[in-house]
């Protein structure tokens, strides 16, 4: 049962200032009411092998239980991250992640690796926080990509085009290209340096959100939340010859802001591949599927079809043909990594069904033995 009584509203959960609300609450009363053991709730602020740095509001290193290392080695996305919540215990001198409660606004890696597996980046997020650098481009594609990942995860992305100071006169040009692709996400020029932009950032950084920080090495991310901070809570890098970034956060780790804001800062990330639900991907690209809808066949490949609104607007000059070559690009990818998953999941059945087999071919085998 859980320690703490949750009908008392007079007083505050000591949990409160990291992001604990009715959801969790109620997600960890089912928890503990089925347990045996006593059991407390904690956010997780960083994870490793086999256990995590855990909240209790306290720090504190937990191992993780038999049944949690179990879960985790069938499917590692289950594995205890930054930003999870979860149901801890003591055993002796140490402490034990006992489950990991039921996620909110979960960012997902599809899974690069031959068992398809997905990774989860941070868990239980209310904002996106996606970092591209004024000197570095931008990238266009690469902020597509981590736009879709971020409309995937159900929280609310949000662009800062940082080091906005070295862009120079070219800044209201790489403010416009940034906005012709961030469709439904807030653009913020902002300067670590010189302070611009910071104090509009900082009011979207509310008291017991929990935010994510996205974007490659380099791009001033820790810098940015230093600035936002008014003191240094992250560790900065230098840049390399050639203009990328030295990972300088190297594990997950949950940061609170002065104002009460959380921040996930996890390390830069070069390579996204898309989650297999297309919704991110049309979310990021809401100008192309909104045109999608207007063709006159529900199947339209974009190709050559009569009637097809897409072609029409890229002929028009409404549309890039680029930008339409990375959704069709990107929607492909969705859909090989949906395939993907599709196939280990089966995969897995068929494992299971052997095992159930084989166990009733010894259970039968056990009877005619007696």
């Amino acid at each position: 049962m859980s320690t703490y009584s949750s009908t008392d509203t007079s007083v505050a959960h000591p949990l409160t200032p990291l992001g604990w609300n009715h959801r969790v609450e109620r997600a960890f009363d089912a928890v503990a009411s089925a347990s045996a053991h006593p059991l407390l709730p904690a956010r997780v602020a960083s994870s490793r092998r086999g256990g995590a740095v855990v909240r209790l509001p306290r720090e504190a290193a937990a191992d993780y239980s038999p049944a949690v290392t179990k879960a985790a080695q069938a499917d590692p996305s289950t594995a205890p991250c930054s930003g999870d919540w979860v149901a801890v215990r003591r055993s002796g001198d140490v402490w034990l992640v006992e489950a990991v409660l039921e996620r909110s606004g979960s960012l997902v890696r599809q899974g690069v690796a031959k068992d398809s597996h997905d990774q989860v980046l941070a868990a239980n997020i209310d904002a996106v926080l996606i970092c591209e650098a004024a000197d570095q481009g931008p990238n266009v594609g690469r902020l597509e990509r981590f736009l879709s990942l971020a409309w995937a995860s159900g929280a609310t992305p949000v662009v800062a085009v940082t080091k906005a100071e070295m862009a120079g006169d070219r800044l209201p040009e790489v403010l416009e290209l940034v906005e012709s692709v961030t469709m439904g996400a807030d653009v913020y020029a902002v300067s670590a340096h010189t302070g611009l932009g910071l104090e509009e950032l900082s009011a979207r950084f509310l008291p017991g959100a929990t935010w994510v920080l996205l974007g490659t090495s380099g791009a001033g991310k820790s810098s940015l939340v230093n600035a936002v901070a008014g003191r240094s809570l992250m560790d900065t890098g230098e840049i390399r010859q050639d203009r990328r970034g030295r990972h300088t956060t190297t594990h997950r780790q949950l940061l609170r802001l002065p104002g009460g804001a959380l921040v996930l800062d996890i390390p830069g990330v070069r390579r996204i591949d898309v989650p297999g639900a297309e919704e991110g991907v049309d979310r990021a690209f809401a100008d192309v599927a909104g045109l999608a809808e207007q063709c006159r066949f529900r199947d339209c490949r974009h190709d050559a079809e009569p009637g097809c609104a897409v072609n029409a607007a890229v002929d028009e000059g409404e549309l890039d043909v680029r930008r339409l070559e990375r959704w069709n690009r990107l929607r492909r990818e969705a859909e090989w990594n949906r395939s993907r998953g599709d196939a280990r999941l089966r995969t897995e059945r068929r494992k299971q069904w052997k095992a159930a087999e084989r166990q009733a071919r010894e259970n039968a085998w056990r009877k005619r033995g007696r």
